[in-house]
């Protein structure tokens, strides 16, 4: 049989009658269900990189192989993998939980799929992002599309696109039986006292393929740079999946069953923490080859069950007293399901498109139990969000042209529908009690209002590739995107801010946050431009430029809230209550990057350079939130035989521009090291080692917002982790 490549994908031109009818019934059966939003994740045959061409115009990174695999046992977060990615910067959250940020955007503001799946964070603090429910130990690669994003990695988002890949199914060669394989690994942290171990096996066949990934972390609370513990900072997680592949013919059928269980993480930056998060998901791909192209679809469904209260070690910090065993306990559940479907056929030479369908509904109930004794939080149960709802439905299109030996273009256009509806809302106590009023009022008005929402949103995306020579690339990007408002920006009503208002806040700034039913769709344009230089080889040297522009029209910002009641104050000093509101903004910046092969002389020497800078500003005058100060790394790396190591420097300017209306503070600028070496045994051991901050600097985070237990008494910045002692061992089955 003959297969054609076009573009990285493989195209066939027979088909068999069962790979026909299996197709149809997978179509049949996700029309019948409106289940996922996603991006197509399986590629033909075992192809595992995005739609990417070394032709075509892209903006970000891709990680796999031994850049992964170098970071994996320093940390247990899978979003600071990326750390070290040029314009790429991190919310601080839980130990597995930061959020991140894409040239001064960062979370719902972004794009992120976990194998092709659409997953929303379902805390009003969102302590469960959607990296946060696979362990980095599962992924094979990560692709970070920055700023310029091609519409077929999705919308409702206005940043960039983070898609991360599990490993894909390997099947046993013709003639070779069964096929078995399996990986373990181990490592330790000094600071925190963290150990984890995990393990993935498969065995397959020539056409089945059945494979488990599972992983266990428990840290205790870290220590900074003076070696005082981070109260409340802590965790535990649990993370397991079996996944399933069959094939047929040239058609790949996948099905993976994952589930998490996290009995606790710590919020040093947040009043709540975690008590437990507990999911369950079905993510089932069909991947198939005709004489036209390839057919990629995808179904998935997540239940999330997620409760906080304060942990123990918090509440002692705080002075908090127990009322039947809880200080505020607080119940959440959620459901993400969805679909996609995405056709890419080969028009001639030189043109490929893509046309695709998605679909994603996801619904939430959010609402705090009565705490029986406390006389603020009872008797009823108060609903932060009930019965809420936001479905999206896309189509989009997209067309790749190879021009010349020179330029290459893709354009794109995609247009979403969003629809939002929640029911209505009652808080702890009416008018009988004390001041109940304020509850009572705000319910009130809230639920005379028409709830639900519906938004037409429209992307367009334009890019082109122009090789000079060589030894010069220039990417050229221009785009618009939308995101519709999340469902606590639009339907978090209570102004009472002493309780309520503070528990919906994912900004970590301890301000008390209230929505707006009739907030705008963000839309944003952007312009970036990149420019390449490098050797003719690719092996002695590279200069990277990319400088980006981005006008957001009616950015969900905050502002006062201004429907003052007698709570409404967040009784911490300098804290407000807050209003979320549509503004306009600006963003724009540059990222630099570079390397340098310095020589032999007892193995190969090279060195690395970065720098990221971003200026982010409300039309208002305000500067506006977390936002990454000027930050540069400086690396050294050695690779001799099987040994690889490196010693780098983090350089992190001063923040002296804060958001004047979230009250941010300032933070002093930094510099620290850390040093990484490992060595590969045999081929099947591969032994890690490190040290993070090497001279136990202390410092405070720029993103990592407050410290709410020494918040009574004074604002301070999230302090951040001091020097730890890593090792590692992964082994090859």
């Amino acid at each position: 049989m003959k297969l054609t490549t076009i573009a990285g994908e493989v195209f066939s031109p027979a088909r068999t009658p069962i790979a026909i009818a299996v197709a149809s019934a997978l179509m049949a059966n996700l029309a019948w269900a409106q289940t996922p939003d996603s991006t197509p994740v399986l590629p033909a045959i075992e192809v595992t990189g995005e739609r990417i061409s070394s032709s075509l115009p892209t903006f970000g990174a891709n990680l796999r192989g031994d850049v992964l695999n170098a970071r994996r046992f320093a940390t247990s977060d899978t979003a600071t993998l990326l750390d070290g990615t040029p314009g790429v910067s991190f919310y601080s959250g839980g130990g597995v939980s930061s959020l991140p940020v894409i040239n001064g955007l960062a979370d719902d503001r972004l794009k992120i799929t976990v194998d092709g799946m659409s997953i929303t964070s379902a805390c009003p603090n969102h302590m469960n992002p959607a990296l946060s429910y696979i362990d980095h130990a599962a992924l094979s690669q990560v692709n970070v599309y920055a700023g310029i994003v091609p519409v077929s990695q999705g919308g409702d988002s206005i940043g960039g696109a983070i898609a991360v890949k599990s490993f894909p199914p390997a099947f046993a060669e013709p003639g070779q039986g069964v096929k078995t394989s399996g990986k373990l690994n181990a490592f330790y942290r000094s600071n925190g006292d963290v150990t984890g171990v995990g393990a993935r096996a498969s065995i397959a066949t020539e056409n089945f393929s059945i494979g488990y990934v599972g992983n266990t972390v428990d840290a205790g609370n870290y220590k900074d740079g003076n070696g005082k513990e981070v109260v409340a900072s802590r965790y535990k997680v649990r993370n397991s999946a079996l996944n399933f592949a069959g094939k047929a013919g040239v058609d790949i059928f996948t099905l993976s069953i994952g589930w998490q269980d996290i009995p606790f993480q710590g919020y040093p930056n947040q009043s709540m923490d975690m008590t437990s998060n507990k999911s369950l998901s079905f993510n089932a791909g069909y991947n198939g080859l005709f004489d036209w192209g390839t057919l990629d679809a995808r179904a998935f469904r997540q239940r999330v069950r997620h409760k906080m209260d304060v942990l123990e070690d918090k509440a002692q910090a705080l002075g908090f007293t127990p009322i039947n065993g809880s200080y505020m306990p607080m119940d959440t559940k959620a459901v993400d399901l969805g679909y996609s479907i995405v056709a890419t056929a080969q028009l001639n030479e030189s043109q490929v498109a893509r046309l695709g369908h998605e679909f994603h509904r996801y619904t939430l109930d959010d609402w705090w139990p009565p705490l029986v004794g406390s006389g603020g939080m009872e008797p009823n149960t108060f609903w932060n969000v009930n019965g809420g709802k936001r479905d999206r439905i896309a189509l989009f299109a997209e067309l790749d042209t190879k021009h010349s030996q020179k330029l290459s273009t893709q354009i794109g256009a995609r247009v979403e529908r969003v629809t939002m509806n929640t029911g209505n809302v009652q808080g702890y106590y009416d008018s009988t009690a004390p001041f109940g009023d304020a509850y009572e009022s705000d319910a009130a008005a809230f639920n005379a209002k028409d709830h639900k929402k519906t938004d037409l949103n429209w992307d367009l995306t334009a890019s082109a590739r122009y090789v000079d020579t060589e030894r010069a690339t220039y990417d050229f990007g221009f785009s618009r995107k939308t995101r519709s408002p999340n469902l606590h920006e639009r339907y978090i009503w209570a102004n009472e801010a002493m309780m309520a208002g503070l528990m919906n806040n994912w900004f970590g700034d301890l301000n008390s946050y209230v929505g707006d039913i009739d907030l705008k769709p963000e839309v944003a344009y952007t312009l970036k431009v990149s420019a390449d230089w490098h050797d003719a080889e690719g092996r002695d040297w590279q200069l990277k430029v990319a400088p980006f522009y981005t006008y957001v029209q009616d950015y969900i910002n905050a502002a006062l809230n201004t429907s003052t009641n007698m709570y409404n104050m967040s009784g911490l000093p300098g804290r407000q209550s807050l209003k979320f509101v549509n503004q306009d903004a600006t963003l724009y910046g540059v990222d630099v990057s570079g390397r340098k092969f310095l020589g032999r002389a007892a193995g190969e020497w090279a060195g690395r350079a970065s720098l990221s800078y971003v200026r982010a500003k409300a039309d208002n005058g305000d500067n506006l939130y977390n936002i990454m100060p000027l930050n540069a790394r400086l690396a050294l790396d050695h690779n001799l035989g099987a040994w690889s190591s490196s010693f780098e420097t983090v350089l992190v300017a001063s923040k002296n521009k804060a958001s004047s209306v979230r009250a941010e503070q300032k933070t002093a600028g930094y510099a620290i090291a850390n040093f990484r070496t490992s060595y590969k045994l045999a081929k099947t051991v591969r032994l890690d080692a490190g040290i993070d901050n090497l001279f136990d600097r202390q410092y405070n985070l720029p993103l990592g917002g407050l410290e709410y237990t020494t918040a009574m008494t004074g604002l301070t910045p999230l302090r951040a982790m001091g020097r730890s002692i890593n090792a590692g061992v992964s082994i090859d089955l």
